[in-house]
């Protein structure tokens, strides 16, 4: 029977194992010294189902490291943007502030020539009631009432001056009336143009606004994955490292110090895959102890010839070659995938952790993404 077809017997939990599995598990990956050079920036991915590391292509990395140079490209363009943006925006407020400005001395003057306009009203009102009461004198009535024809004279020339100043001054006050009103429509038309443009350019600057934090946010992404693979790169030390599962059956994430029930943090990865499919050894070294506890269920702990202890947890079972003392090599198949312990009637999966010189555990994500992704 093949590893796939016995992921779903049932197995024991001390000692079984099922009916037959291969020995060793997923291809060897050894890590060489330019890894860090293949892999720059890309996460790893498996290259067509191959899981050697010296099989992985630069490519990746290269379209990575263009994305991240596009997207800050992008960032920039878009802050040169929003400057010009914002400074539109200041001028064209300039520009209302300063209509306002004079659209309130214009106010200012129409009130004056409002009272203006309505003093010479009541003037013109009282000369007609006058006209209307007493009746008008023509200029030959004036004429021949003087004394002297140079006193008809000067009367003559007081009445026309006094009927031009108030024609004059009727036809300036209708004027003034005409152009105030023809202005203030004119300025209230710009403020509604101004008022217009602004807001324009305010719903210009939220969508550039919006675009900014996306390219920002893009930057940041692809610069801790950047990060994250400057890590996994430090990881992949010199030496043979394996998928503790079948790298094509299996998904994790880095969930180092990750909240956990009491209180705790997470203090390790955990890789989840089908019950029951083949636990492999990590790296190369010797089977140093089984456990079997409420937290953890069954355990594994395999004492690397790297100098860390691995620690596998929520197995189902061990593997023949997973027996305490058992050199193993690295991809041999070493234990079964399970829910033990506090894991039960979760997700199978093992909760693998990385002790080096078997002291207090580190992140293993980077590790395990060399050997795995």
């Amino acid at each position: 029977m093949s590893d796939r077809g016995a992921y779903d017997a049932v197995l024991p939990l001390q000692g079984a194992h099922p009916r037959t599995f291969s020995s060793r598990g997923p291809p060897v990956r050894r890590a060489l010294p330019f890894l860090a050079a293949i892999l720059a920036v890309a996460l790893v991915l498996p290259v067509g189902g191959s899981s050697l590391l010296a099989g992985l292509a630069p490519a990746p990395a290269s379209a990575n490291v263009q994305r991240l140079d596009d997207a800050r490209d992008r960032a920039a363009g878009l802050r040169g943007e929003m400057a010009a943006a914002t400074a539109a925006y200041e001028r064209t407020w300039a520009e209302v502030e300063a209509a306002r400005v004079e659209l309130d001395r214009l106010e200012t003057r129409a009130g004056d020539l409002e009272t203006e306009v309505a003093e010479t009203e009541i003037q013109l009102g009282e000369r007609a009631r006058s006209v209307f009461k007493h009746g008008s004198t023509s200029q030959f009535e004036l004429l021949f009432a003087a004394g002297s024809p140079t006193d008809a004279l000067e009367r003559a020339a007081l009445v026309g001056i006094v009927q031009e100043r108030e024609t004059a001054g009727l036809e300036e006050a209708v004027a003034a009336r005409t152009a105030l009103d023809q202005t203030v429509m004119l300025v209230e038309q710009r403020r509604e143009e101004l008022q217009q443009l602004t807001e324009r350019l305010s719903a210009e600057q939220a969508v550039l606004e919006t675009q900014l934090e996306d390219a920002e946010a893009t930057v940041v992404s692809l610069e801790a994955t950047a990060a994250r693979q400057r890590t996994i790169d430090r990881g992949a030390q010199q030496g043979v490292y394996a998928c503790p599962l079948d790298q094509h059956l299996t998904h994790f994430v880095d969930s180092w110090g990750f909240p956990r029930s009491g209180g705790r943090s997470h203090k390790g990865t955990d890789i989840m895959g089908p019950m029951g499919a083949p636990v492999y050894a990590f790296t190369d070294g010797v089977i140093s102890r089984h456990s079997n506890s409420r937290l953890g269920g069954i355990s594994l702990y395999l004492r690397g010839d790297d100098g860390s202890t691995y620690f596998y947890t929520h197995l189902q079972g061990y593997a023949p070659r997973g027996a305490v003392n058992n050199r193993v090599q690295a991809g041999e198949h070493i234990a079964y995938n399970g829910d033990t312990g506090n894991a039960r009637g979760g997700p199978p999966h093992i909760h693998f952790e990385r002790h080096p010189g078997g002291g207090s555990a580190v992140n293993p994500y980077p590790y395990l993404a060399a050997a795995c992704f």
